[in-house]
């Protein structure tokens, strides 16, 4: 089994999507993340429906059933960048001209291109990890369903 890692869970597609800090564990039938803030939030393995690693970035993503309903959940081996404020609607249509009087790019997208940058950076120190977490949690999961 796997040494515990320090992980970032961010529940992707839900109201909430503020990461939370903890500690990740592969046990035989269940994937544990222990929250910093205390508390746990297993998953079973049974229940696990895809494992895969987004390449260029130190995340892992699951698909994985809860309640009877399909969820995707990430973790970040790295911190994850923050996630942009929505802009209000004006700003967001009337794009002001810059010092040099040309049209600057939108706050979101340079937000994106920084994020984007910062994970990649991120997965060149982590990579390794990630892929070890992906191959051990993915057999794992045959395991337990053969």
């Amino acid at each position: 089994m796997l040494e515990p890692v320090n992980v970032w869970l961010v529940p992707l597609g839900r109201n909430n999507q503020e990461e939370v800090a903890g500690r990740l564990s592969l046990e035989p039938r269940a994937l544990i993340f222990d929250m910093d803030a205390g508390g746990a939030e297993t998953l079973a393995l049974a229940e696990i429906r895809k494992v895969a690693r987004v390449h260029g970035s130190p995340i892992l993503m699951l698909t994985h059933l809860a309640d009877g309903e399909v969820l995707r959940t990430a973790f970040y081996f790295s911190k994850p960048p923050p996630i942009p404020t929505r802009r209000s609607a004006s700003a967001s249509t009337e794009r002001q001209p810059g010092v040099t009087g040309l049209i600057r790019r939108s706050g979101k997208r340079r937000d994106q291109r920084a994020n984007a940058g910062y994970l990649t950076g991120a997965n060149v120190k982590k990579k390794e990890l990630v892929v070890e977490w992906t191959v051990a949690i993915r057999r794992a999961v045959r395991e337990v369903k053969s």
